[in-house]
């Protein structure tokens, strides 16, 4: 794995990409209510603006993951940016939100490549002494992407129309492709084939599509829903159809066998349970701060903008947090913040103050800020030098999984709180304590397995 003077360019523009591919995310959600009211829809058939990137992205993100792997990235890099241009472009011009939902499908599909590029070339071109802080620097951009899209969102939607929203990344994605032309292509070394499984790859885009729709919809309607149990059936077929494929192909979209690799399939699991807690939560604080304690919508706002905010001063001093403490250590206190910010929210009554609130998910924030980076690059420093887009790929997709599952676990696990038996109903605020609590022994999860990576070559720090 080695580095050259151009490493940087495509580093910068991996940062660039983060940035759009979350900012995209969080700005059209600010627009969704606005475009309701223009089309004359109903807030879940305009959901579906966003359900259906989501749905292509986290499905095509194994797939996107090898092609990473087996075509030129330059090339791959550019054209998904500039495809994500073309398409949020014909996103502004939709004349109905057919069309739109249409458009956004596709746009999935490039989502998926430039996001998950990223910690892949990080993993590849940097050496391991500077990977740790280019994904605290990669994380800190997503944060900023989070942050910055309902601000730039939201002023679009007041001041020019919703169809603006959908022009807010162009000149992003055409600064990271002007760093890119002044690249020239990565050098490869020892590369043998080319090879897309194809068959694989649709296997894998059918078993993720099915338990992603069934995840997403049935938080809204019910796991008991024909369409819902008619997905999930579909997603069982296909995950073994792509078990079968994998094991057998000497050229795999995914290979299964990088499981064996403890401590990647450590931070998998650890992504897995740390978005599964911290989305969950997530989505029901608003639910505490307006419906709880009756706060404004805009003072609910800014608590919610508290933890990525600090989440992006923290990402970037991984490196400088490594100098004195090992990975594994660092990793252990993000899971610590974790657990100890779901046990401050379990406390939360209708008289909590506002800056215990504040503190509570500052707390979380460090959390977030310390486990990102550190969690990613333990588990990418675990894999073959050839396999860094399967497994930027994979830990995608175990985020993607653990938002998904903490939104509909959160959710029931709420309303059964909310309802205990024959129609007797607790009050709020103990369902809101008692979710909180579940989440903090979920918690446990990811600091078990935190103390279970083991720690490569003895190293005491990165250096």
């Amino acid at each position: 794995m080695g580095q050259n003077v151009y490493s940087k360019h495509y580093i910068y523009a991996s940062y660039i990409a983060a940035i759009i591919v979350l900012m995209d995310l969080t700005a059209v959600n600010i627009a969704l209510p606005t475009i309701s009211e223009t089309f004359s829809v109903h807030i879940n058939e305009v959901s579906w603006i966003l359900l259906v990137s989501m749905l292509t992205a986290s499905s095509f993100a194994l797939v996107a993951g090898r092609l990473i792997e087996i075509f030129n990235q330059k090339k791959i890099f550019i054209t998904s940016l500039l495809g994500f241009s073309v398409l949020t472009f014909l996103s502004f011009l939709s004349p109905n939100l057919q069309f739109l939902v249409v458009i956004r499908f596709f746009q999935g599909f490039f989502e998926a490549t430039i996001y998950v590029i990223g910690p892949a070339l990080i993993r590849k071109l940097l050496p391991s002494e500077k990977q740790q802080s280019s994904y605290g620097i990669w994380m800190m951009c997503t944060g900023i992407g989070i942050s910055m899209g309902p601000v730039i969102g939201g002023f679009l939607v007041s001041s020019l129309g919703w169809q603006y929203v959908f022009l807010i990344n162009i000149p992003l994605c055409l600064l990271a492709v002007g760093i890119l032309l002044r690249s020239p292509k990565i050098k490869e070394t020892g590369k043998t084939h080319t090879i897309l499984d194809i068959p694989g790859g649709i296997y894998s885009f059918l078993f993720l599509g099915g338990l992603i729709y069934a995840l997403n919809m049935g938080a809204k309607k019910g796991m008991g829903q024909p369409d819902i149990i008619f997905a999930i059936i579909v997603s069982i077929f296909f995950l073994f159809a792509f078990i079968r494929k994998e094991k057998k192909t000497p050229h795999p979209v995914f290979n299964l066998r990088l499981f064996l690799k403890q401590n990647f399939l450590l931070s998998n699991l650890g992504f897995f349970i740390y978005f599964l807690v911290n989305v969950g939560s997530r989505f029901l604080r608003p639910f505490y701060f307006e419906k709880g304690r009756d706060f404004s919508t805009d003072l609910s706002g800014l608590l919610m903008m508290v933890s990525p905010l600090v989440m992006i001063f923290i990402s970037p001093l991984a490196k400088i947090f490594s100098h004195k403490i090992r990975p594994k250590y660092l990793n252990i206190m993000g899971t610590v913040f974790l657990l100890v910010s779901m046990l401050m929210f379990s406390s939360w009554n209708n008289n909590t103050s506002l800056n215990f609130l504040i503190v509570s998910m500052i707390l979380l924030g460090i959390g977030m800020g310390l486990y990102y980076p550190t969690n990613s690059y333990i588990g990418m420093q675990d894999l073959p030098d050839k396999s860094y887009g399967m497994g930027s790929a994979a830990m995608s997709t175990s985020k993607s999984l653990g938002k998904l599952c903490g939104v509909l676990f959160f959710a029931v696990l709420f309303s059964f709180f909310q309802q205990q038996e024959a129609n007797q109903f607790l009050p709020d605020m103990k369902a809101f304590q008692n979710t909180f609590l579940i989440a903090a022994a979920i918690s446990i999860t990811a600091l078990i397995f935190s103390f279970l990576v083991y720690e490569r070559n003895k190293e005491r720090t990165i250096n």
